[in-house]
């Protein structure tokens, strides 16, 4: 009897002893986690600090990214959480450690693509004024026009075509589909893409010295102001916002030899950041508070929801599955997203993965209204590569993605119009990618005939721009070996 019961007592300090482990253990990968979390954080904020023009030209993937590591953190230490969307709990873990080392690739990748070496390069060589003759009319002027006409055909086309959503309290979905005419369909397909031609021929002029051209910042606005106008929210304008700098921080990055005045550019931008915040506030509120109707409690769920759960769900996920239970197949991944997605002129990936998540007559419903929920990267690449491999694959996408950006930066900076209007498209694929995972858009024809197009036109503009410089080169060289005054 005595040996029985001490054997019972060995037993129960022995399991007493792994769960003590086994909690340390949790708790210390917690703490990794958030440690993990506040390293990349630190490493955008440093960024902000010393090099503004690299975290303005990524500022549409770093806010994304930090949006979500944020999410995920909050799911990994205040699960298990009710997902709204995923209809479960979801949490506790470490899931936001192996989203942390992927997303410090990316800020990696950036930093070495836009090392010093490289930027001092980017102002080298003559700029588009010093090649094209005085007294003709500029790209400038001409885009002035075209995207002022358009502007003005936009808003005529929306008070004659029906209701107008803030004044009718309808959603910018119903707008679309019932009253939305041809103009407004082209704005809200390619509008992050327009808005980065305007942030190039705003940003453009200041990298020769002279003022930010101030009238495709009036255009901009007339652009944000319609899109409240008709009842969008958040997402429109952080996109928007986002491409439209972005040529500005390429400006500010090649800007290394003359003194930037930061300061000078706060005041300038405090009033147009106040006003585009005070419409994504009064959006939301009115989404939420009258067109959609919530409630009190109600509407601070789904606000809390929409903050703090959703962003981050979709990688939970994806981490519970691959990293705690092993359960990854690429053959199949590679199957839905390439041979026999749901959708293939939709992102594939999305489409997988709430496949995966949900069941599959609530997943179809909900992607056959055009929804999706939010996420995509890293999930689709450790769907594909497991754990290990995933982060290569993880590695190799953040290089492409910050080499295509440099590429992007030389061609704002040298005012190379013709290459980055062709190279928008591919702009808006690759920053879709890093932030939603889709990456079916690679593999269609059309992504290949835009590839092909913005390498023939780069080849091309370059041939020109040398045709060009090339016998004001020849005839100072010639001055200056004869002793002769250079030619002004």
């Amino acid at each position: 009897m005595g040996w029985k019961l001490l054997a019972d007592c060995a037993i129960q300090r022995m399991i007493y002893g792994a769960r003590v482990i086994s909690l340390w253990d949790s708790e210390l990968w917690t703490l990794l986690s958030a440690l993990a979390v506040c390293l990349v954080l630190l490493a955008m904020v440093r960024i902000a600090i010393n090099k503004l023009g690299l975290f303005m030209l990524s500022f549409f993937v770093f806010f994304s990214l930090a949006w979500r590591l944020l999410s995920v953190l909050y799911i990994d230490l205040a699960g298990p959480v009710f997902s709204e969307q995923l209809e479960r709990d979801i949490g506790t873990g470490w899931a936001a450690l192996p989203l942390a080392g992927s997303q410090g690739l990316v800020i990696a990748a950036l930093m070495y693509s836009f090392r010093k070496k490289r930027l001092a390069a980017l102002t080298s060589g003559p700029t588009l004024a010093d090649i094209l003759p005085a007294g003709r009319p500029t790209p400038s002027d001409l885009a002035h026009w075209v995207i002022g006409l358009f502007a003005v055909a936009l808003w005529v086309e929306l008070l004659i075509r029906g209701p107008i959503p803030i004044f009718a309290a309808m959603e910018r979905y119903d707008y679309s589909a019932q009253y939305g005419g041809p103009l407004h369909h082209r704005l809200i397909e390619w509008g992050p893409m327009l808005a980065f031609q305007l942030g190039v021929f705003f940003a453009a002029p200041s990298s020769r010295g002279r003022e930010f051209d101030l009238r495709f910042a009036v255009l901009f606005g007339i652009f944000i102001l319609y899109l409240f106008v008709v009842g969008h929210r958040f997402s429109s304008f952080f996109s928007y916002s986002s491409f439209f700098i972005l040529p500005v921080g390429a400006v500010l990055l090649a800007n290394t030899t003359a003194a930037f005045d930061y300061a000078k550019i706060f005041r300038a931008a405090r009033l147009p950041i106040a006003v585009v915040a005070v419409l994504i506030l009064g959006a939301l509120i009115y989404s939420y508070a009258i067109v959609r109707g919530f409630e009190r409690d109600q509407l601070l769920f789904k606000l809390s929801q929409r903050i703090f759960v959703q962003q981050g769900e979709m990688w939970w996920i994806t981490y519970e599955r691959v990293f705690l239970r092993a359960d990854w197949s690429p053959g199949q991944t590679f199957y839905k997203l390439f041979v026999n997605p749901l959708d293939p002129n939709r992102n594939s990936t999305m489409q997988w993965l709430m496949e995966l998540a949900l069941p599959l007559d609530r997943a179809h419903f909900i992607l056959g209204k055009g929804s999706a929920y939010t996420g995509g990267w890293p999930e689709v690449l450790f769907e594909l590569g497991g754990p290990v491999e995933g982060v290569a694959l993880v590695a190799l996408s953040a290089i492409l993605f910050s080499e295509f950006m440099f590429l992007l930066t030389r061609c704002i900076v040298q005012e190379r119009y013709a290459t980055c209007f062709f190279l928008t498209p591919l702009l808006y694929a690759f920053s879709l990618y890093v932030v939603t995972g889709m990456v079916n858009s690679f593999i269609q024809f059309t992504f290949l005939v835009k590839l092909m197009t913005a390498i023939f036109v780069f080849v091309a503009e370059e041939k020109w721009r040398s045709s060009l410089s090339g016998p004001l080169i020849s005839c100072e060289s010639l001055a200056a070996g004869e002793g002769g005054k250079r030619l002004e």
